[in-house]
């Protein structure tokens, strides 16, 4: 059992803390940003190795960083096992980016962020080495566009399930699912592990279930939040549930596509098989990375972690009077999707605010002097405000929107406590 200390809020190089010496670096990495959109700086425009051509279904306990993807969340079948050397397939021709191509990705990436905030990550991730943290950054970007991530966001729940077949099937068992947020505001998200089984859903729809709840949690982030809870519930745990695809995916996306968005990722009951797996499993993680796992074997120890009000009854012994339930969508949710007309006049608003912001920023690169810029801040703000108007037009409704926990741009969670 992992010693477990209630966290504070982190302030450190976030945003609105930020030294005379890190804004500069900020400063700095704008510089080397807008040089590449404007293509003045040659960047790697093929996608990475680690992400093109890849089999979803992998069981192989490798490296980190990733060769092959996830065949799913934790699977059924000889997954602890290394399977025998696959025939090589003939890959496609790795696809090319232009300055323009990450330009579109990063405001893709945006949403109703701050854009510092997003980049901040990225430097914090590698110290504040800004030629570490621009590789990073605009290989995520990549990655982004190769993974069609977009498509999470604006394809509704049945289009989704019509693509990728029995994709609502995992959000209608509670597979994995977010549910409330600890007192720092950061969102829980639950992974049962015991419900999965391998051969029930295609690899491929697994794998695009678990990146859609990761854009997920980025909507229901609290105020404030940066960071999100991750509960992985090993109850009845046994070999045949390992799934090596899955922690390759988990620990690459945490490390490399959303960085500094872990919180604490709990074990929660992990039996003793697991123990001889974890000493496989923690040789793959990033030092940063692992020092966020805490195993609670009971109950009780889990309440140390998170409070008992923010927990349900009928699991962990909460007090939370909840059960999850999957809400289907409704007929006409997404209909405003179908106005072009306002779609495009809003659009065209968001390309303004973001052309504003860019060009304030240019002028703000021009003397590095560690100094923020109020009026990057005001824009920012605008381009938040913008975007909660423009969600309905290009975002289908999701889960978490039809229970009012996201709202426009408000996060609210209701717990039901029983006295």
């Amino acid at each position: 059992m992992s010693t477990y200390v209630q966290p504070v809020a982190p302030t450190e190089g976030r945003l609105g803390h930020l030294t005379p010496e890190q804004t500069e670096k900020l400063q700095q990495f704008w510089v080397r940003l807008f040089d590449i959109f404007d293509g003045k700086t040659q960047f790697d425009q093929t996608a990475p190795s680690s992400f093109k051509g890849q089999n979803r279904d992998d069981d192989t306990p490798a490296t980190p960083a990733p060769e092959k993807k996830s065949g799913g969340w934790f699977g059924r079948g000889k997954a602890a096992e290394v399977p025998k050397e696959k025939t090589a397939e003939v890959a496609a021709p790795a696809p090319r980016f232009s300055g323009a191509d990450i330009q579109k990705a990063f405001w893709k990436l945006t949403m109703m962020d701050h854009p510092d905030l997003i980049i901040l990550k990225f430097i914090r991730a590698r110290k504040w080495n800004l030629d570490d943290a621009m590789k990073m950054f605009i290989n995520a970007l990549k990655w982004r566009i190769v993974e069609h991530v977009d498509e999470l966001i604006e394809l509704s729940d049945s289009e989704l399930d019509e693509k990728y077949p029995k994709f609502i099937e995992q959000m209608r068992i509670g597979k994995g699912y977010l549910r409330g947020a600890d007192p720092l505001g950061r969102p829980m998200s639950v992974v049962n592990t015991r419900l999965h089984h391998k051969n029930d859903q295609p690899p491929e729809t697994i794998h695009r279930f678990t990146l859609y709840t990761m854009e997920c949690g980025r909507m229901v982030l609290g105020a404030n939040a940066e960071t999100v809870i991750v509960i992985f519930d090993l109850s009845n745990f046994g070999l045949d549930n390992m799934d090596w695809g899955f922690v390759r995916l988990f620990v690459q996306c945490f490390e490399s596509y959303y960085p500094e968005t872990l919180g604490v990722c709990v074990v929660h009951r992990a039996p003793f098989v697991f123990w001889g797996l974890w000493k496989l499993i923690q040789p793959l993680l990033d030092p940063v990375v692992a020092s966020k796992f805490v195993f609670t074997r009971n109950n009780a120890e889990l309440h140390k972690v998170i409070p008992r009000d923010r927990l349900p009854i009928t699991h962990y012994e909460g007090l939370d009077d909840w059960k999850y339930e999957y809400v289907p969508s409704t007929p006409g949710e997404n209909a405003p999707m179908k106005d072009l007309v306002k779609k495009e006049e809003l659009v065209a608003e968001r390309n303004t605010l973001q052309t504003k912001f860019e060009g304030v920023t240019r002028e703000w690169i021009k003397n590095i002097n560690g100094k923020n810029s109020t009026e990057r801040d005001e824009v920012a703000t605008s381009l938040r405000e913008q975007y909660i108007r423009l969600t309905p037009y290009v975002r289908a409704k999701n889960l978490y929107q039809r229970l009012g926990v996201a709202h426009e741009g408000e996060v609210t969670w209701t717990y039901n406590v029983k006295a």
